[in-house]
């Protein structure tokens, strides 16, 4: 990667993130080739504003065109562009090719709704429970497959965030009404949220501490609380907030196990699931 000694990026949050200072130097080589561009430019146009100026005695000379200088200015974008993809495209495949995203050590679904945002967490069995639409409610936000046996101790939140740090952490990402963007500038994340899809993310941080997750996508009036805390902890610290959250689910179950409800009835499974949901977050 390319070593900038010289850093004007200082409004940037710091990267925490396995990934962060490739993309910081991505980041710093476009600005930089910008910058040179743009005084390229204006001593061109102020050197022709000045040379080819209204003089007495000069009379102005009209070309049709100029086929190298019309090659060159087309050619010289195109490698400009090619090598800059080129140069990028591996960390592209890193956060983004499905193939590429490692076996996770934490892994959470998490979905959008105008203005929140909604977290789920394996529970005592450490395996996340089928999901689909067709089971989705107002109160099962997930579509939590009420048949599934793993999906009985799931987890859900909102806006809370924890995390282990230095592990791959994985997440399922969808929305319940419109387009969302998770965003998470320390690790320089940002990924739309999708009714109807599921999109995987995934990252690594390296600090503690509490960071900002935000919608970066324009969804709505309430927009601009759509926010929550991303809290990245020692193994021993997320440990000891996952097994109380855990106990919790289990006091929940046994009371509701206590005092059973009528049942309501789920909706029969259709033959064949809509497009863009799957039927686990597997």
């Amino acid at each position: 990667m390319f070593d900038f000694s010289w850093n004007m990026l200082t409004y940037f949050p710091p990267g925490i993130s396995t990934y962060s200072e490739s993309l910081d130097d991505l980041f710093r080589l476009v600005y930089w080739i910008s910058a040179a561009i743009f005084v390229l430019v204006q001593i061109v146009l102020v050197t022709f504003i000045f040379k080819y100026r209204t003089r007495p005695g000069h009379k102005s000379i009209y070309h049709h065109g100029n086929n190298v200088v019309e090659f060159v200015w087309t050619l010289a974008p195109t490698v400009l562009f090619a090598g800059l993809g080129l140069y990028s495209d591996e960390m592209w495949k890193v956060m983004k090719y499905s193939s590429r995203v490692p076996s996770p050590d934490v892994e959470i679904d998490v979905v959008g709704q105008a203005f929140n945002w909604n977290v789920r967490y394996p529970g005592g069995d450490g395996i996340l429970g089928k999901r689909h639409a067709r089971y989705r409610t107002a109160q099962n936000l997930f579509g939590i497959d009420p048949t599934d046996v793993h999906g009985k101790d799931d987890i859900v939140l909102t806006g809370e965030f924890n995390l282990p740090i230095n592990k791959n952490v994985v997440v399922h990402l969808s929305s319940v009404d419109v387009l969302h963007s998770y965003f998470l500038p320390n690790f320089r994340i940002k990924q739309d949220a999708v009714p109807g899809s599921w999109i995987d993310v995934w990252f690594n941080g390296t600090k503690p501490g509490k960071y900002e997750l935000a919608c970066a996508e324009l969804c709505g009036s309430g927009h601009y609380a759509m926010r929550g805390v991303l809290n990245m902890q020692s193994d021993a610290d997320f440990a000891t907030w996952m097994d109380a959250k855990i106990t919790a689910k289990k006091a929940i179950l046994a009371a509701q196990a206590a005092n059973p409800q009528p049942e309501v009835a789920t909706p029969a499974p259709s033959s064949a699931p809509p497009a863009g949901e799957h039927g686990s977050s597997h």
